[in-house]
Order: structure tokens, then sequence, then C-alpha cells
């Protein structure tokens, strides 16, 4: 029998580098799938089914995220078609690159009333419109002569760090496809251009400069030419939220950045008189609290797209570790350095509520001695979120990855389940309970995968962000966002016979729990009963009396 065009499409994406693949059947996606099981199991993509395609997108997220390499997701049509948006949104904010392969109705079906028919606006919606506005390539594979071309663009948009997306009618699928022998490769990475004598000479005469580690310097394994880079200029760091795996070992740390970090990066900042922003957009959440500094302080920006606030100097680069590289063993013999008088980074401690539940902020502390130095740790949004990022410390050799692009609840619940289906290696999630109601059926995803994961519940019976903010800017007015008390861990308990679940409310009973549950195999939950008027270390909503350490 003649290869379709499924068929070759699923060579083409082994061939290229591709290996993960998530997703949910349905009518115009099952030849997608089926093509996929027909290649041998050596040359075959692994297929994991979600329970969302929200959440298969985020498994593909995540995974090429902790992998470095592009991942796949595979959807139906109509609604199915459209749960993917969120999941690409956040893909193509943070510049990841995912291929989503959607089904849709077949051809001759078009613009005469089909199930869900997406082809044929103004009668119908218009997915490529919704697509095209959310990744760096989006087309209609509309012939079987069409899939190389089609293709050559989506895997260009990937090799761009974007998401892309192709929509392939049933009916061509399935076609016997066009005659061709080629199978596209990963193109080679560009060499990193040497750095030029404006950045060479700013670092050659900073007496006191700063590094600002964001995601890109963690994506592309910056350890250890950034901590060269520090030998050869007395600099110290400071952390974008997603930065801390880039974080050299036994470097000066002077804290996380951003309105979920530390007062004394801000103050690092006005003392240093050159400011090094490696791999970070400088968005709010990674520069909040350091425009003054941005201002005044001579600052120099090294990634592969211009930074989203002015500075004095941008250089691009689609190799940072190379070019840092090069920066670092061009900066030999320099003159001596300035000391530093700013001080480790204390936490922030906010006003307790008075009640006896504990914190998230409780939690994360007692988790963090027992999470393995090479886990894969993934943070939601909300006050889970806020005290991870402030109070977790950076674990050399350890991944870390809190979702920032879009700050969509639950994305980090199926992120780090693809993560772990894809690597293998132990994953926490830390989760609250508002992103778990929105995703967290992704851990059946992981108990059926028997993947490593230890999902992290903390459960405030609220939405607790929402609520401190209430309190802060709306006082007066009626919660919207507290719920009656939901017994998380019976639930999973009852629903998962084979999943080990233990609920916690007390400091000694989460540190005891997360040790003994991170020591076994396979998937695993904690739920932590915490308080819902927790006020999370969030720079908007602290009282200004909390807002210094104590």
């Amino acid at each position: 029998m003649d290869p379709t065009v499924a068929d070759v499409l699923a060579k083409a994406l082994y061939a290229y580098g591709i290996r993960d693949a998530y997703g949910i059947h349905g009518a115009n996606s099952e030849d997608l799938f089926a093509a996929v099981l027909r290649e041998p199991p050596e040359a075959r993509l692994r297929l994991t089914i979600a329970k969302h395609e929200f959440g298969a997108g985020a498994m593909a997220d995540g995974t090429a995220r902790m992998t470095g390499r592009p991942a796949c997701l595979i959807a139906t049509s109509g609604g199915a078609a459209m749960n993917c948006v969120p999941a690409l949104a956040e893909s193509y904010q943070s510049r990841v690159p995912v291929l989503a392969l959607v089904g849709s109705a077949p051809t001759a079906s078009e613009g005469r009333g089909g199930f869900q028919d997406m082809c044929a606006h103004p009668r119908t919606v218009d997915a490529l419109a919704v697509y095209r506005g959310i990744t760096g390539y989006a087309a209609k594979v509309s012939s079987p002569e069409h899939l190389w071309p089609a293709l050559d663009g989506a895997l260009d948009a990937l090799e761009r760090g974007h998401p892309a997306v192709l929509l392939l009618p049933k009916d061509v699928q399935t076609a016997p496809a066009a005659p061709s022998d080629r199978h596209r490769i990963p193109s080679p990475p560009a060499p990193a251009p040497e750095p030029s004598a404006a950045v060479r000479s700013a670092l050659a005469t900073a007496s006191r400069p700063l590094i600002v580690l964001g995601e890109a310097a963690s994506r592309a394994g910056l350890a250890n030419p950034a901590g060269a880079l520090a030998r050869a200029t007395g600099a110290v760091f400071a952390l974008g939220p997603n930065g801390r795996d880039a974080l050299p070992a036994g470097a000066h740390f002077v804290g996380v950045s951003g309105p979920m970090g530390h007062p004394s990066v801000p103050r690092a900042a006005a003392e240093a008189d050159l400011i090094l922003a490696l791999g970070t957009d400088l968005d709010i959440m990674d520069r909040a609290g350091l425009e003054p500094a941005l201002d005044a302080v001579r600052t120099v920006h090294i990634a592969a797209e211009p930074p989203l606030y002015p500075v004095g100097l941008h250089e691009p680069t689609a190799d940072l570790a190379g070019y840092v590289a090069a920066l670092a063993a061009g900066l030999s013999g320099r003159r001596p350095r300035a000391p530093w008088t700013t001080a480790p980074p204390e936490p922030i401690e906010p006003p307790r509520s008075g009640n006896d539940r504990i914190t998230c902020t409780d939690a994360v502390l007692a988790l963090s001695g027992a999470i393995p130095a090479d886990a894969l740790v993934f943070a939601d949004a909300g006050n889970a979120g806020a005290a991870v990022v402030h109070r977790m410390p950076p674990h050399t050799g350890s991944r870390f990855l809190v979702a920032l692009g879009m700050g969509g609840m639950g994305y980090g619940i199926a992120a780090g389940v693809g993560a772990a289906i894809a690597g293998g290696r132990r994953t926490v999630i830390i989760a609250g309970d508002g992103a778990f109601y929105m995703h967290g059926m992704e851990i059946h995803t992981a108990v059926e995968s028997g993947a490593p994961v230890l999902l992290v519940v903390l459960n405030n019976d609220a939405h607790g962000m929402c609520v401190a903010r209430e309190d802060r800017f709306f006082a007066g007015l009626p919660s919207l966002n507290t719920f009656r008390h939901t017994r998380i861990g019976d639930g999973l308990a009852a629903m998962f016979p084979s999943l080990r679940v233990v609920t916690a409310d007390t400091v000694a009973d989460t540190r005891a729990a997360g040790a003994d549950l991170l020591r076994a195999a396979g998937p695993s939950a904690l739920v932590v009963n915490t308080d819902p008027l927790e006020v999370p270390p969030f720079a908007a909503i602290l009282p200004d009396t909390a807002k210094e350490p104590r």
C-alpha cells in the first residue's frame, strides 16, 4: 500500500528529531495517530494521550523547554482545535518550538455544513486566522503536494523558536503521498558572533558588574560560561524567575528579580556600574524594581531578540552559551574589582493572618530540602508560584520553570507531567487548588504513564492571590474567591487507587510526607492545606510595611 500523507509526516517528524507527541484522538486526527503507530517502535514518536488539548499542548511545551528539542501536539477539529489556543499562545509568548498537527473536516465538506468545519469563513470560524496570531507559522495542507512546502515553513518556525500549526483535512491525511525521498534534519545553529568591541570594553572597564540571567540563559545551559565570566569580571548574579538553572555553582547571588523577587536585587543594581542582561526579555516579571537602575546604569543586553525595555546596547545572538564563553575568554588580565556591599538575598516576610493554617511559603520551605538536586521543578500560577520563586533556593543541576508568558493556571501541572514522561527525571509540580481544578486531571496521564511525578497541591480553598488583591485593592466588598473546604487528597485517593496520596496540615507533616514520597518511584500526590488569607511575596500586593525584609 502506498504511504499516505500522514505516514510520510510521521516519518519526517521522527527524522527531524521530534520524539514526543501529546494529544487526544478524534475523527479528524485518528489517522495521524494511526500513522505514528504503524512505524516500527525504534523509529516511532512516543504518543501520550492527555485529558485536555490545553494539557497536551502544555506537555509538549514543557517537554521542549526541558529537553531542548521540539515536541508535537496532535488535536482534532472543532472545540478540540480551539482548546489548543491557550497552550500555543504560551509557547509563542515564551518562544517555545511546539508543532501542532490539527485535523480538520474533509475538504469536500468545507462550506457545506461539514461537522466541525473551520475553513469556510465567514460561515465558520477561521482557524488559520486564529492560529496565525499565536504562532510563527500556520498553514493548511490543502493537497498531498503541499505537504513539503508547508512542513518546511513549520520547521523554519521551530528553528526560530516559535510554535507552528499544520491544519490537515482528513482526506488529505489519508491521500497517497506525493513521491519524495527527502527528510529534513535540523539546520545547524549559526555560529555565535564574536562579542563586539563595545561589549568587551564595557565588561573590561566595569568594576562592579551585575549579571541578570533570564529563561533563555537556563535553556542555553549557561552556568559554566557564566561562571567563567564572573571569575573574569567579579560579577554578581541576579536571576529572573526562570533563570535559576543558569546560576553557576558557588556564585555571588544577590537574589531573584521582578515582582516576586528580593529587595536586594534593586540595591545591587543601584550599586553596579554595569548591568549585563543575558537571555532575558527584560519584561515586567524579570525587571520590576530594576527600572531606575536600567535608566541610570550602563546596561548591555545579550539575547536572540531585543529587550522589552530600552537599554544602552543590545547585541543579538542565537548561541548564547557560545557568545558568553567567547566573551569570558577575552577578558583575562582586567583591572582590580571594587568590593560589593550588597548582602545576600533576605526573604520578605509578609504579615500572617493569625489563623491556624500554614502558608504556601511554609510548605515550600518544608519541601525544599527534600527535592533531589537533579529534579525538574514546575511551579504554577498564583500564591504557589510566588512562594516557590521567592523562597525556594536554586538547586545546582536541577531545572525550574514557572510559566510567565501567559501566566495561565494549570500550565505547570500539564507541562511537568509531559516533561517527566519525555525525560524520565523526578519531577516536582507545585500548584494551588485553583490550578488543580482547571487542569489537575492530567495527573491521570502521569498515572497511566507511570511518570516520576510528585504533584503538590497547596489547597487554600481559594483563588489565593485574587483574595489578597481583593483585600488590598477592594477592601469592604464581599470576596468572590474563597471556597468551602474540599478534601482533594481523599478525592485523588478514591479516583486513583495506585496513586500514593498524603494530606498534610502542618510544616512537620509536609516535610516528612515530601521526603517519603520523593523516595518512591512513579507518580504520587501531596495535598497541603494552607491559609486562604495568606499575603504572598508579590510586590504589588504586599502592604508597604512588608516590602523590605525583616
